[in-house]
């Protein structure tokens, strides 16, 4: 493959107005997909310039509605890896895309250790499949399931007030650090009461939430 990308010693015809959300939540999306096979080495593609192009994109967006993005990007990822081949290569399990995402889910994973090993707690926001939302909550960090390596099946055993409680990491957007004498009660995962609950739109609503709704 070579190292430059001809599209990129050429002029712009014309400017290109992105002004209703649906063409630009698929742009951002597909910059997001861009970004993991640009950090592949599967795009010449600058890194530069999908950097650039996502924080444009992001200006037109309210937060929650680039949290969806995030999350449907790291769907599209974590579906084509486990989407079985018609190819020969089918039953290879060390997909490309999978290490693609490695690299993200190991920066995670390394937090989470080191909470662990320090003896802090967590507060994090991750994506909860039941009520479709993004709690921000305040946990104990009790151990993680699958820690030897990153991947899709790995999961924070988490305890707040409610009892334990299994998170997987590939749905955890952030997570910090935090001392434990600061979460008292800790928060109810999937519940307002543990933080910031950022609501999913549904597949019928007509068009995503921006910063006037």
């Amino acid at each position: 493959m070579g190292d430059e990308f001809y599209p990129d010693g050429l002029d712009v015809e014309r400017p290109v107005l992105i002004n209703t959300m649906g063409p630009l939540a698929a742009a951002l999306v597909a910059a997001r997909l861009l970004r993991a096979v640009v950090a592949r080495g599967g795009s010449v593609v600058a890194p530069s310039a999908v950097k650039k192009l996502e924080a444009l994109l992001s200006r037109g967006m309210s937060q929650d509605v680039v949290h969806h993005c995030q999350a449907e990007a790291e769907r599209i990822l974590d579906w084509i890896d486990r989407c079985p081949s018609t190819e020969e290569s089918a039953g290879d399990a060390d997909s490309d895309l999978g290490l693609m995402m490695a690299a993200d889910l190991q920066s995670r994973l390394s937090v989470a250790h080191f909470a662990l090993e320090e003896g802090y707690d967590l507060e994090l926001e991750y994506y909860d499949e039941s009520s479709r939302s993004w709690p921000r909550i305040r946990a104990c960090l009790q151990g993680i399931d699958g820690a030897e390596s990153a991947d899709f099946d790995t999961c924070l055993r988490l305890r707040d007030s409610t009892g334990e409680f299994l998170v997987p990491l590939k749905y955890v957007r952030w997570l910090m650090p935090v001392s434990p004498d600061s979460i008292g009660d800790g928060g109810q995962p999937g519940s307002e009461g543990g933080g910031d609950v950022l609501p999913f739109p549904r597949r019928g609503d007509d068009k995503l939430p921006d910063d006037n709704s």
